[in-house]
């Protein structure tokens, strides 16, 4: 055996080369070296099968067979409806055809009908602005991470002044935390919770599964607040709570790190109460939202007063 064949006697050879090129210094082992077939595969960490074993090439699997002219030529002159078919349906058109093997050749000539993307038509609602408050709210929940665990926020806003109506911040994001921000936001709005016959207000939320509980469901119709259940997927279909909790991420969870969820839970009241009565918003003409609604009421103020000396 020459000085070169004894490398393959070295630790850990056996994954040092491919099979092929194992397969190649076996072969010259045995012709060159005169050692046996056995001794040498032992050698080459080589087994017998794989050895002996001659894989097809890469591009060309052996398996598939050529396809059948016939089918080819009758699935290429279907009648023009008939080509919308499945192969299901081709099968029984043609007859005489196993169900698989036109699928095959259906495959292979792209004439099989495409699949329905999942999310492909997304229902979208209808973005409005409201002209005076208690029109259309919009409710969510975000995560917030104390330091130690995950904290869940529900808050409404409502879509014309941007004011934060009802919140929740907790530990747990259930059908009932869901349920106390939105008896906080009627409670502020119209003081109290007592029941009401008909819709005095909107409410747009997704469809998590704390807004499609029956529980919620069920608490906003006693409550007078019409749900509107925006699309799958769709978060620009409520743009004000969208906005309002990345603001407050921005300019408050973001610059804080917090350690505890009393830091974080205070932090929130102090935010809260900071966007609601000092934050200047551009959508409000660069007014806080107190100064906001003065200049609103006194605008109603003095259009109410003109119409009476009109009149």
């Amino acid at each position: 055996m020459s000085n070169s064949s004894l490398l393959i006697f070295k630790k850990n050879f056996r994954n040092a080369l491919t099979n092929d090129q194992k397969r190649e210094l076996v072969n010259k082992l045995v012709e060159q070296d005169k050692v046996s077939l056995k001794n040498a595969l032992k050698a080459a960490f080589l087994s017998k099968s794989t050895y002996y074993n001659k894989p097809a090439p890469a591009n060309k699997d052996s398996r598939r067979k050529p396809l059948d002219e016939r089918l080819v030529a009758e699935l290429e002159n279907l009648p023009k409806y008939e080509r919308t078919y499945g192969y299901r349906k081709v099968t029984k058109y043609l007859e005489g055809y196993n169900h698989k093997k036109v699928y095959r050749h259906m495959k292979e000539l792209g004439l099989t009908q495409p699949r329905r993307l999942k999310k492909q038509n997304r229902r979208r609602l209808d973005l409005s602005s409201p002209i005076h408050p208690n029109v259309r709210w919009e409710g969510d929940l975000t995560y917030v991470f104390d330091g130690n665990k995950t904290n869940y926020l529900f808050a409404i806003v409502d879509v014309f002044d941007k004011e934060p109506l009802g919140d929740h911040y907790g530990l747990r994001c259930r059908a009932d935390e869901a349920i106390l921000s939105l008896e906080n936001a009627v409670e502020k709005r119209f003081g109290d919770l007592e029941p009401y016959v008909g819709y005095r207000v909107t409410l747009r939320v997704d469809q998590g599964s704390q807004y499609i509980s029956r529980k919620f469901k069920a608490r906003a119709e006693e409550l007078g607040v019409r749900l509107e259940y925006c699309g799958i997927n769709c978060p620009n279909d409520k743009p004000y709570i969208e906005s309002f909790f990345a603001r407050y991420k921005c300019e408050e969870v973001y610059r804080n790190e917090y350690t505890s969820y009393s830091e974080a839970f205070l932090g929130w009241l102090e935010y809260k109460d900071w966007y609601a009565t000092k934050r200047i918003h551009q959508g409000l003409g660069w007014s806080t939202i107190p100064a906001f609604r003065t200049v609103r009421d006194s605008h109603l103020a003095a259009s109410f007063e003109s119409e009476n000396i009109g009149a």
